[in-house]
C-alpha cells in the first residue's frame, strides 16, 4: 500500500518549490553560412545558462545568458580573419506537461522521472562580425570592416528532462528559442532556494 502511494504521489519531478539551474550546450547554429575550404576554424560552440523557477507546478519563468564565437583565419593569406560573435540576454516561461498526462491518463501514463515542456523565450541578441584583409573584386583591393547589431527575438522551444538523482538531470530541447537549434546539457535542482 504504501508503495502505490508513494508512485502516485511521485507526479513528476518538476515543483514550484524549487530553482532549477541549466548549463546548456547549442548545436546547428548555422553559422557556416559561407565555404570556409582553406581557413582555419577556431570557435567557440553555443553555450548558455538558465535560471528558471516554477510558478505554478506547471508554469515555469526564469532567465537565460549565452554566447558564442567564431573565428576563420586563411590558411594562405594570415591576415585575412573574419570573426563572428554573439551574446544574448532573455527571458523564458515554460509550460511543464508530465503532471498533466498523468492526471489525464488517471496516472496510467507515470512519467514521474521525466519534465517535458514547451515554452518560449525573449532573446536581446548582439552579433557582432568583424572582417579584416578581405578581397574585394569590385574595387580590386582589400578592405576591412567591422559591424554590429542588436536583435530581439521571441522563439520557441520544446524540451525534456530525465532527473538521474533528484537533484541532477539531463536535458534536451529542440528549436530557436535557445543560441542553435538544437541543446543538450544538466539541470541542477536547488530545493526551497529563497531569496
Amino acid at each position: 500500500m504504501l508503495l502505490l502511494v508513494a508512485y502516485v504521489n511521485a507526479a513528476g519531478q518538476f515543483s514550484n518549490k524549487d530553482w532549477y539551474i541549466s548549463p546548456k550546450i547549442s548545436f546547428a547554429d548555422y553559422s557556416d553560412r559561407n565555404d570556409w575550404d582553406g581557413y582555419s576554424i577556431h570557435k567557440v560552440p553555443p553555450i548558455s545558462v538558465a535560471a528558471e523557477k516554477g510558478l505554478t507546478d506547471f508554469l515555469s519563468v526564469g532567465a537565460l545568458m549565452g554566447l558564442s564565437r567564431d573565428k576563420y583565419v586563411n590558411d594562405t593569406l594570415a591576415s585575412n580573419v573574419h570573426r563572428y560573435s554573439n551574446f544574448a540576454l532573455g527571458a523564458l516561461a515554460n509550460v511543464h506537461v508530465a503532471g498533466w498526462i498523468e492526471q489525464w491518463t488517471n496516472y496510467n501514463v507515470f512519467l514521474g522521472d521525466w519534465d517535458i515542456y514547451a515554452g518560449l523565450s525573449c532573446m536581446l541578441e548582439w552579433q557582432k562580425v568583424r572582417e579584416e584583409d578581405v578581397w574585394n573584386q569590385s574595387m580590386q583591393h582589400f578592405n576591412s570592416a567591422e559591424q554590429s547589431e542588436l536583435k530581439f527575438n521571441v522563439r520557441p522551444m520544446f524540451g525534456v528532462r530525465y532527473f538521474v538523482t533528484d537533484n541532477v538531470c539531463m536535458l534536451l530541447e529542440l528549436g530557436h528559442g535557445n543560441m542553435g537549434l538544437v541543446t543538450t546539457g544538466i539541470t541542477f535542482r536547488i530545493p526551497h532556494l529563497r531569496f
